[in-house]
């Protein structure tokens, strides 16, 4: 895994190299994110000495989504800007005249250097980071790194096999395009056409909404029916884009295949090719699979992965699954053991449910809410307080690699019973409320 800063030990413990490396870091951000200088002085920290240093310092991951709605909904982009600015390491200062939308928000700022990564939404209020492109090839650089980790180094002699659709997030084709330049073969089979998409973030803030209103009683019939028939044409087009990619998979059947998807449109993916007559055995090259995300809410199969595996011929060691989270750049892979592994760079400390002070080890184990300082950030601060429950081990995971690991038994805070509670959440929303009313 590539990176500098090597963090294999309890964050309690750390290194004097790595407290040095994260103390020049909070001196340099502090002068460039207001909202860091803000609680740095709330907190009355002047330099970084130690983890607990540290952990007064970390933003809740709900800080990236403390902009009033109302801004959004109502087109406030200057008001929007000011908020982002921030949370920034990079001044905001762009012009938005003419923006009409989210998409061309976020497409404006693109055109002067502000990545902004925005989560969808789906479920509740959306999250925009500012990222840079040092940002954006970080995170090119640790796919690559993953998957040599993983045992397949780059080498183009793979079909590629993108299942999903395009959304038009230019920060998702970044990513598509490092995998197809670093693996895809010369002759390898052709992908579907895709339609430009300039709507995504429009799309998902509907949804959210009319999910919302149904909920609530106040959505009209016309209204359910006009979006139902929207959400039935997009889905047309992904059976046909997946129908197409069936059909290429069954004529390259046996020749080696990389899949990059989640698992849901996989396993779509897999009933489709089912129900064109394809067995356990008829594909036969060695074929790879990168899965990003979760089941997105969805209900699929207990044996949901055994199916897709043994259809496919998917061994477990061409396999890259990870831990991730857009508010860090680096991502955490899975070994065959089960376990994530931190990537050198990124540091993980395990902190109390509220998010307020470090668990203590237990034979080199914890469990806790998982936050993050992540080396390689540009665009923002690059400590994070997730709304993860996690089990680490600072030892030695059981495939012989030494360093920090991650249980694959994740659970969200907010699907407990206690919810999603971060101490100081309201604390930096109030700061950030501040800079957008002054």
């Amino acid at each position: 895994m590539s990176a500098t800063i090597r963090t294999t030990s309890q964050p309690a413990t750390l290194s004097e190299a790595v407290v040095a490396a994260l103390d020049a870091r909070f001196q340099q951000r502090r002068q460039q994110v207001p909202v860091l200088a803000q609680r740095a002085k709330a907190q009355g920290v002047e330099e970084i000495r130690s983890a607990e240093d540290v952990v007064g310092l970390l933003f809740p991951h709900t800080t990236y989504k403390s902009y009033p709605e109302t801004i959004v909904s109502k087109g406030r982009w200057k008001q929007l800007n000011r908020w982002l600015d921030s949370v920034s390491t990079y001044r905001v200062d762009v012009g938005v005249d003419g923006v009409e939308d989210l998409d061309g928000w976020i497409a404006r700022l693109e055109e002067h250097g502000h990545l902004v990564s925005s989560s969808s939404g789906t479920s509740g209020k959306a999250s925009f980071l500012n990222k840079t492109m040092a940002d954006r090839t970080a995170t090119g650089q640790n796919l690559l790194d993953s998957l040599t980790w993983l045992g397949m180094p780059p080498a183009r002699e793979w079909h590629i096999v993108p299942v999903g659709p395009d959304s038009g997030i230019s920060s998702a084709a970044y990513i598509r395009d490092v995998f197809l330049e670093n693996y895809r073969r010369p002759d390898a089979l052709p992908l579907p056409e895709s339609k430009p998409v300039t709507d995504h973030h429009k799309y998902m803030a509907r949804l959210g909404a009319m999910r919302r209103a149904i909920a609530d009683g106040t959505a009209s019939p016309g209204e359910v029916a006009a979006f139902e028939a929207e959400g039935a044409a997009r889905q047309a087009a992904v059976e046909e884009r997946l129908e197409f990619l069936a059909e290429q998979v069954i004529a390259h059947k046996d020749e080696n295949i990389f899949f990059n998807s989640m698992f849901p449109m996989l396993y779509r993916l897999n009933e489709i090719l089912r129900d064109k007559g394809v067995k356990p055995g008829d594909l036969t090259g060695a074929n790879g699979l990168q899965v990003a995300g979760g089941l997105k809410g969805m209900t699929l199969p207990p044996d949901y992965r055994e199916r897709i595996f043994e259809l496919l011929n998917i061994d477990p060691g061409r396999f890259l699954h990870y831990y991730a989270m857009q508010e860090v750049n680096l991502r955490s892979p899975k070994c065959l053991a089960g376990r994530y592994h931190v990537p050198e760079g990124l540091l993980l400390f395990v902190l109390d449910k509220n998010g307020e002070t470090l668990e203590p080890l237990s034979d080199s184990q914890v469990e806790g809410r998982a936050a993050f300082f992540d080396f390689s950030v540009d665009g923002r601060w690059g400590g994070t307080i997730s709304g993860d429950r996690i089990r680490a081990d600072f030892g030695t995971c059981p495939c012989g690699r030494a360093g920090t690991t991650v249980f694959e038994d994740i659970t969200r805070y907010k699907d407990l019973p206690d919810g999603d509670k971060i101490t100081c959440a309201g604390t930096m929303d109030a700061y950030v409320r501040g800079f957008i009313d002054n």
